[in-house]
């Protein structure tokens, strides 16, 4: 399976690695199962530093419009993709400018990755997302 996933619930990660050449069809699958188990709202580390997304314009556009589809409703848990090739990179910064307002980074290094998921959690605040106010920075302000 060109995506594969495993889930740590105590930490609310979602660690998804590509192998080989990741399709439309496999990140279809993927979404679809992180809503059937519920962990919609984990927080992912998504890393295809070693794969190659097999994406053309129409698939890109595709997988943008189920990115934004997927962060309507439940909150969706931050995300941090990890790119090590320049293709990867130019289809993953297309992606986020599509992903909506949801926590959306991109890294070349694991470790910063990691870093930021972890302060990320630390600071989120449940409550905002109820109120329709981030308080995520100390001071309120509407989003």
């Amino acid at each position: 399976m060109p995506l594969s996933w495993s889930t740590l619930p105590d930490s609310q990660l979602c660690v998804v690695s590509g192998e080989g050449t990741v399709t439309r069809s496999d990140i279809d699958a993927y979404l679809a199962r992180t809503v059937a188990e519920g962990t919609k709202g984990y927080a992912k580390l998504v890393d295809i530093t070693p794969c190659t997304l097999a994406l053309d314009a129409d698939d890109l556009e595709t997988v943008a419009d189920r990115l934004l589809q997927y962060g309507m409703g439940d909150r969706p848990g931050p995300v941090a993709m990890v790119v090590g090739s320049a293709l990867n990179l130019d289809m993953a910064v297309l992606l986020k400018q599509r992903a909506g307002d949801r926590p959306f980074r991109i890294f070349t290094s694991i470790g910063a990755a990691r870093s930021w998921l972890t302060s990320y959690q630390e600071s989120y605040d449940p409550a905002s997302f109820a109120t329709g106010l981030s308080t995520r920075w100390r001071g309120l302000r509407a989003v």
